[in-house]
């Protein structure tokens, strides 16, 4: 979540009150659609990276954290020409418009996915991402050692470290009869897996833990109106994900575990009889 977003949530009053984040959304991976539009909405405001670095050290976003860390290093975006930076109308925003990342000549903000980096050329998706489905899947990383200086593979190791981890390591196993032991295929064939189908946690353009937080606070009386507001004000993909979770009729299963209520002046979702807020992966949901 934007830091901007808690701090323009923490202004409001009465039944919104700060509804905050889950209490580990600083320590989560990055969102890689989210770094991008941040990359692209520096590239496009003439260089300027005060805010987002202000966001990386004063709130730890990890999103900032990793935009500056890349625009430190030297990425910039490829195509900027597909893109501009303009006011567009948003029955949300201050004075009934927001600023926005838009597709050229339209009002449609993009995602992020879109954004091309130099830094892409720096290394290739498919061997990264094979390497963090091995690992995801129980190979250690001292086994890459000798492959450290091959950049898929560093690239790898470094998404690894900060977490980094496959969603959907149930379509892979390591071969069998037909294919050596230490090579990963589909299950239940012989066909060795394409690194380009491995999904990472940093894909997502939400972080779960604050979905299911932001889940777990309207289900115990929170407003949804509040999330879906803050959604399209904010571009915040992870309370427009909660709503549509919501509405969709997504059931947390063991939501007589917390309790919604005040905490030194702050709306904090806690386990019952507790006063520290609770990881939003600590929220089950049927879907699970």
């Amino acid at each position: 979540m934007k830091p901007h977003l808690v701090i323009l949530a923490m202004a409001l009053s009465g039944a919104s009150l700060a509804r905050g984040q889950s209490a580990d959304w600083q320590k989560v991976i990055w969102r890689e659609p989210q770094v991008r539009y941040l990359l692209a909405d520096m590239t496009l405001n003439g260089g300027n990276t005060s805010l987002y670095r202000k966001y990386a050290a004063e709130e730890r976003d990890p999103d900032s954290r990793e935009a500056i860390r890349l625009w430190d290093a030297g990425a910039r975006v490829v195509n900027t020409n597909d893109f501009e930076r303009r006011w567009v109308t948003n029955p949300f925003g201050k004075d009934g418009r927001v600023m926005r990342v838009v597709f050229r000549g339209t009002s449609r903000t993009i995602t992020g996915s879109e954004v091309l980096l130099a830094s892409d050329l720096g290394f290739q998706q498919a061997p990264m991402r094979l390497v963090l489905a091995e690992l995801s899947l129980g190979r250690l990383s001292s086994f890459y050692e000798a492959r450290k200086h091959e950049p898929s593979v560093a690239e790898a190791l470094r998404r690894w470290a900060v977490g980094a981890r496959v969603l959907n390591t149930n379509q892979f196993e390591w071969g069998g009869a037909k294919l050596k032991p230490d090579i990963l295929q589909y299950r239940s064939t012989h066909v060795p897996i394409d690194g380009a189908h491995v999904r990472l946690n940093s894909d997502l353009p939400y972080p779960e833990t604050n979905v299911r937080y932001f889940m777990a606070d309207i289900a115990l009386g929170g407003s949804l109106e509040f999330y879906r507001a803050a959604a399209e004000r904010d571009h915040e993909m992870g309370c427009l994900e909660a709503v549509r979770r919501t509405e969709e009729g997504y059931r947390i299963t063991n939501l007589d575990q917390f309790e919604r209520k005040q905490v030194e002046g702050k709306t904090l979702i806690t386990r019952k009889r507790r006063r520290e807020r609770i990881s939003g992966m600590d929220v089950k949901l049927g879907s699970d």
